[in-house]
């Protein structure tokens, strides 16, 4: 195994006024100020107002990103790691994903139709308390999978250029053109891996090429050429592989299609065996998680430069060295292959690099703030090793700045069932968060909303990872989170299971534990000694960031339980009012908000809901819970 030189993804910057090739995060989301300039110098809402930050919190928050993520840099241009180490990292977080569409059962729950995508549906049942008597001891989580696309992926080309950030292990020069040819040959594997699934699973997926062509004597004229099609017939229409790469604006005639037997390992023999002979295993890693990512829905397609022409030889006269770490990696295929099909799997994995479950809602856009990305690659190598050679590939597929856009200048996507399987920290849903107050009568709201999502079967995620602010009376909980906040609800163990076209569940997996975390809230009994000046202009987007962070949040709340109420037990009924109506919690749709409320002059009773309230309060009374009047 060979490679020296820097393994990190360093940003290669020879002074400050160098500008990086790799653009500067673009914030995308439009912020109205008009409510700051308006001539009556009206204020909605305002730093300190019990649900904006103070100041000084902004600032203590955004600069410890800054500190935490220039350290963390540092740290990893004094310990660079290896190619073992990044493998190592990358793997570990397969292993216990479930294989790719592995011995499904007849009349499984597969949806589509021509020109659109063949859908798998599945179920992840996370097991979320111990409690023997408890009522909802489980949570179903639904989940989809691609099994096949319309077309082919397409990927952009563009002028072969260096990158300004190297890739693991790549002690040379970035050679572009060779490297879309890789990735060229890892969207063949992936492909014949996925015809030979569904195969084994008993449908009717093949893979053909021009003139009968065989990858022994003409594995890269095949692969750089597109002179293959991975398709698979059904009864719903011709689907394609989701990781058959083709150039924009390729044709392909379709003249002397022969079907040929797939051989998804001597195509992968054939490529690690190039690759070790060219030193060039930093790319060969990086060209399997570009394609991986490829399946994203929420980002543009990649830019590659055109692939190098590479000798048409035939392989069986050259002996192929072979890596066994490499290797290694092929028996992690069918994994990675489910991952990277289950939908926002690879882009909430992403995202999670920048996750910090200690920051509150109304305080995401400042985190984000302290993220300064000409340090952000380094550091994510040494931070979060296990999502280095993911964002490597964002670098070399030409789509950092979106993901980056993704990541931190609005919400991410979150696939809980992706950070089930990883145990990778994605949400405040999946963190035990410590209690900084004895108080037995108050309740952090992280508490709340967690046992309102874990203990509802038909809630879905919330639309924000941080967790919500402050606290809540115990007394003003909703009778179901006060009937279960005893059982501590958390995501403790998961199962999957297969969704049948009946409605029945087939389990498809056995039961996996789930690594508990930990986290507290930030402590800002320091952050009185910064400055109360704004750190940046960019203070009003991010701002807005945490605005949308917190508005989606709280209208997850309040969407099910009939309302909300920001009594934290500490301020007078007043001061709650004047919260209930900040811009941060109202219903953005409500289009009464700026219309005063009167009360009715008759009250007209609803008998139904009446006895069902009755029936409620007398089931939790049974269950020694005391319900409000």
């Amino acid at each position: 195994m060979t490679g020296t030189g820097d393994s990190g993804l360093l940003l290669l910057t020879t002074n400050q006024s160098r500008q990086s090739s790799l653009p500067s995060v673009k914030y995308t989301h439009p912020f109205d100020d008009s409510d700051e300039s308006s001539s009556d110098g009206h204020v909605d809402w305002s730093p300190g107002d019990g649900v904006c930050p103070t100041t000084a919190q902004f600032n203590y928050c955004c600069q410890s990103k800054i500190d935490d993520w220039k350290n963390t840099a540092s740290t990893h241009l004094a310990d660079p790691k290896m190619l073992h180490d990044y493998l190592t990292a990358f793997l570990s977080l397969f292993e216990d994903v479930p294989p790719f569409y592995r011995d499904p059962p007849e009349a499984v729950n597969v949806s589509g139709r021509p020109r659109s995508f063949l859908v798998l549906k599945s179920s992840l049942q996370v097991r979320t308390t111990e409690v023997p008597n408890c009522d909802q001891p489980q949570k179903s989580i639904d989940y989809l999978q691609c099994l096949g696309s319309p077309a082919p992926v397409t990927y952009r080309t563009k002028a072969e250029t260096q990158l300004e950030a190297a890739i693991p292990v790549c002690a040379k020069p970035f050679r572009s053109g060779y490297f879309t040819s890789i990735v060229l040959a890892w969207s063949y594997i992936i492909s014949c891996r996925w015809v030979e699934i569904l195969q084994q699973a008993g449908e009717e997926s093949q893979i053909l090429h021009e003139q009968g062509m065989q990858i022994e004597d003409s594995f890269w004229d095949i692969v750089t050429q597109g002179r293959w099609v991975a398709r698979v017939k059904t009864r719903k229409g011709v689907f394609y592989s989701p990781w058959m790469l083709r150039r924009e604006g390729a044709t392909n005639k379709g003249d002397g299609w022969k079907l040929v037997t797939p051989n998804s390992f001597l195509a992968f023999e054939t490529l690690q065996g190039f690759c070790v002979l060219e030193c060039m295993e930093g790319e060969f890693l990086t060209g399997l998680t570009s394609v991986l990512i490829m399946t994203s829905r929420h980002i543009p397609p990649p830019r590659f430069a055109p692939p190098i022409m590479i000798s048409t030889a035939p392989m069986r006269s050259v002996p192929r060295p072979k890596s066994m770490i490499l290797l290694d990696m092929f028996r992690s295929i069918d994994k990675c292959i489910s991952l990277s099909s289950t939908q926002d799997a690879l882009d909430s994995l992403l995202c999670s690099a920048f996750f910090d479950p200690c920051v509150p809602c109304n305080l995401i856009g400042a985190a984000s703030l302290g993220i300064d990305n000409r340090q952000l690659l380094s550091a994510v190598s040494n931070k979060r090793p296990h999502l280095s050679l993911l964002w490597a590939a964002a670098v070399c597929n030409d789509q950092v700045t979106p993901f980056l856009n993704m990541a931190l200048c609005s919400l991410p996507p979150i696939c809980l069932v992706a950070a089930f399987w990883t145990n990778t920290a994605q949400s405040f849903l999946q963190i035990k968060y410590r209690r900084m107050d004895s108080n037995a009568s108050v309740i952090p709201r992280a508490d709340e909303f967690q046992t309102s999502y874990l203990c509802r079967p038909e809630l879905s995620v919330p639309w924000s990872p941080a967790p919500p602010f402050s606290t809540t009376p115990v007394e003003n909980l909703s009778l179901e989170v006060r009937a279960h906040i005893e059982h501590a609800h958390r995501p403790l163990s998961w199962r999957i299971y297969w969704n049948l076209d009946s409605g029945e569940r087939v389990p498809s997996s056995e039961q996996h534990p789930l690594r508990l975390m930990e986290a507290h809230s930030i402590d800002y009994s320091c952050s009185l000694s910064h400055s109360n000046e704004l750190p940046s202009s960019e203070r009003h987007i991010a701002e807005e960031q945490s605005g949308v962070a917190t508005s989606r949040l709280f209208n997850w709340h309040r969407s099910y339980d009939d309302g909300i109420w920001l009594d934290d037990g500490n301020g007078d009924i007043e001061f709650v009012r004047r919260l209930q109506r900040h811009p941060w919690i109202i219903d953005p749709f409500d289009s009464q908000e700026d219309e005063p409320v009167e009360e009715p002059k008759q009250h007209e009773l609803c008998v139904e809901r009446i006895l069902r309230w009755n029936s409620e309060v007398e089931q939790y009374r049974q269950a020694g819970l005391d319900a409000p009047g």
